[in-house]
């Protein structure tokens, strides 16, 4: 039985050659991933995962219970991170915590970054929190991380929602959730840098929305992100969608997972090493792109290498002093 989940999905879509290494080929690294970019994410969600799950929002202190959960969540999160054979390197110079590296060692870049993240999770509690009260995401029905793989004949597609929400008056409507901790807000939440203008496609929560459907037999009303680290109107992007678009990504999901099943099942059937490589190469190519950039499998990938080595001999244009490109336009 082939699994794919969305994570999945997209890591195939950008990158089949990846997907091979990640899902199955489970290649080993010699370098491991390091999993410090990963962890605001995750107890920022933990946090109104407890939020939801545990009812904190009934109790009349919820915001200082919130905040007193942040670091107990940051430290599981940090031993499941490394139970995944991750590690948390904090001085990595691609690491968003510190800030500021300079002239720290790894101890203090340690103490530093995991101060300052959770600062910004304290933060971002109160905006949370003023996000679900401005759009009433509060309901009879409240669940967090719901499960929803489903099986389609002999595969299994798998989603797991952060949040599903039925709203009460005026809303009357059953909407999910998915919080986002990126600094960029939405430009990456679709897999690929998403242009100024651009609209968010939304294609994980309409994942998310294909399997509700199948399990629920009722299509969600609404689909939202929600961005932790911003506020007021910027704090929650609404998908649109209609059954169209469900039934498009449904088509498009388990055409993907009979794919991969096939292709891996054909690489599986040839015993020898070379062809099986050979094979691969035509069935889960590398897709060089900006991706390759984070990729943990660059130390595998020699087309990733060579994109890696040509971003970083780019030229840095300077202009000599006084010259103007600006050819009138702004006048």
């Amino acid at each position: 039985m082939t699994y794919l989940s969305y994570s999945g999905y997209k890591s195939n879509a950008t990158c089949p050659f990846q997907y091979w290494n990640r899902y199955v080929n489970k290649t080993l690294l010699k370098i491991q991933e390091n999993g410090v970019n990963s962890l605001y994410g995750s107890t920022i969600g933990v946090v109104f995962e407890s939020f939801y799950r545990d009812r904190v929002w009934k109790r009349p202190e919820y915001l200082k219970v919130l905040q007193d959960l942040a670091e107990p969540i940051l430290d599981q999160t940090i031993k499941d991170q490394l139970k995944q054979g991750r590690v948390i390197d904090w001085s990595d110079e691609k690491s968003n915590y510190p800030e500021s590296k300079d002239g720290l060692s790894a101890s203090q870049a340690l103490s530093r970054g995991r101060e300052e993240l959770l600062r910004d999770v304290y933060e971002s509690i109160p905006r949370g929190l003023e996000a679900i009260r401005a759009n009433r995401f509060i309901g009879p029905l409240m669940e967090a991380e719901m499960k929803l793989d489903t099986r389609f004949g002999p595969h299994m597609i798998g989603g797991r929602a952060d949040f599903v929400v039925q709203r009460t008056t005026p809303h009357n409507d059953l909407v999910i959730l998915d919080g986002k901790g990126s600094r960029h807000r939405e430009k990456y939440v679709d897999g690929t840098p998403r242009k100024k203008g651009q609209p968010v496609e939304g294609v994980q929560l309409k994942w998310y929305a294909v399997l509700y459907r199948e399990i629920h037999k009722k299509v969600p009303d609404a689909l939202a992100y929600v961005f932790w680290r911003y506020s007021g109107e910027q704090a929650v992007e609404w998908v649109p969608f209609d059954e169209g678009d469900l039934n498009a990504l449904k088509d498009e999901m388990l055409s993907t997972i009979r794919r991969i099943d096939r292709n891996s099942n054909q690489i599986a059937s040839v015993s020898s090493p070379k062809a099986q490589e050979e094979l691969r190469e035509e069935l889960f190519p590398a897709q060089p792109g900006f991706h390759c950039n984070l990729c943990s499998y660059a130390e595998v990938c020699e087309k990733g290498r060579n994109y890696k080595a040509r971003s970083q001999r780019k030229p840095r244009v300077v202009l000599p002093e006084g010259v103007d490109l600006s050819l009138g336009l702004d006048d």
